[in-house]
């Protein structure tokens, strides 16, 4: 299996994750009351989670925490790497950032070293040389994106 399918079968993994722990909280939190409710019949209940006493959680803010769970995938990581061959020695490295994130703007580089090390442990290599690396930001329509790129060697 290549780098950029583990990668993006992991994040696929992650996202179904959390999209179904927040459908379950969802689901648990409001289905056994439903037979009783007698209000406007809307897509979001007008209930609570009671957690204790003291503690409800509305039925809109465990929607609106699911959604924003979806789209943050805070468990992602930060960078998504793709590695191209370019010949028997040279790779290229893209990394493109996620839109939104937590952190992690800085380690680019970083992130880049570690995939021509793993590159070289991989194919067995004493060193790799980075023959070039370039950062920048994407814009796109909705929102801008940072990637980074660069060629490496393994000698």
């Amino acid at each position: 299996m290549t780098a950029v399918a583990m990668f993006s079968v992991r994040a696929t993994a992650r996202a179904l994750i959390g999209a179904l722990a927040a459908g379950s909280v969802l689901c648990v939190s409001g289905c056994h009351s439903m037979d009783d409710y007698s209000g406007p019949r809307t897509l979001i209940p007008a209930r609570t989670l009671n957690v204790s006493p003291s503690l409800t959680i509305p039925a809109e803010a465990i929607v609106a925490g699911g959604i924003i769970y979806a789209i943050i995938d805070p468990l992602a990581p930060n960078w998504k790497v793709e590695v191209e061959p370019l010949g028997t020695r040279r790779y290229r490295v893209n990394m493109t950032m996620k839109r939104f994130f937590t952190g992690g703007e800085g380690e680019s580089n970083w992130v880049f070293r570690r995939a021509a090390e793993k590159l070289q442990h991989e194919g067995g290599f004493a060193e790799y040389e980075i023959l070039s690396y370039s950062e920048g930001i994407e814009s796109k329509v909705t929102i801008a994106q940072r990637v980074a790129s660069g060629v490496v060697e393994l000698r």
